[in-house]
């Protein structure tokens, strides 16, 4: 029979580890090597994140449409995505690793896919909060247009009879 074993640890110690483990949930930085330099991808800090957003709207309704389309958007389409989108992205990028242009043009494809996918791992949430909340919009338009259609063609029926 199998039974939980439990590590005995001083009560400041776990209190520690604790505070380190809800720091991670909030703030899930990543630490990757890109050609050859330690870069630290952040998450960026609420206020930080509605200041960035003010110019992501094409990239919300490009992202929204991807996302209706499909149950699930594949490696490819998501990598697309960026490509098609790259000089707003390469702006979020460069905010989130505090880096320059400078350092993005020297990567090759393979470093530049590692650093945009890390990104997206760590940040992704902001992004799809605001597309989902667009799909929802969309969807909710396309709903009430259709329940006033349909009730303007009854109201139509009923004064021919």
């Amino acid at each position: 029979m199998a039974h939980k074993v439990t590590k005995k640890t001083k009560k400041g110690q776990n209190s520690a580890a604790q505070a380190a483990e809800d720091l991670n949930v909030l703030f899930p930085d990543v630490s990757i090597t890109v050609a050859g330099q330690q870069v630290v991808v952040r998450e960026y800090p609420f206020m930080q994140w509605l200041e960035l957003r003010v110019d992501c709207g094409e990239l919300f309704e490009s992202l929204a449409e991807l996302i209706s389309q499909k149950d699930e958007v594949e490696t490819d389409e998501l990598l697309e995505f960026f490509e098609n989108h790259f000089q707003e992205i390469k702006v979020l990028i460069l905010e989130s690793i505090a880096g320059d242009p400078q350092f993005l043009s020297q990567l090759n494809d393979v470093e530049m896919q590692n650093l945009i996918f890390t990104w997206w791992r760590v940040n992704k949430h902001f992004f799809l909060r605001s597309a989902f909340r667009l799909v929802r919009t969309k969807i909710q338009r396309q709903s009430a247009g259709l329940a006033s259609s349909i009730a303007s063609s009854a109201t139509d029926t009923k004064s021919r009879t």
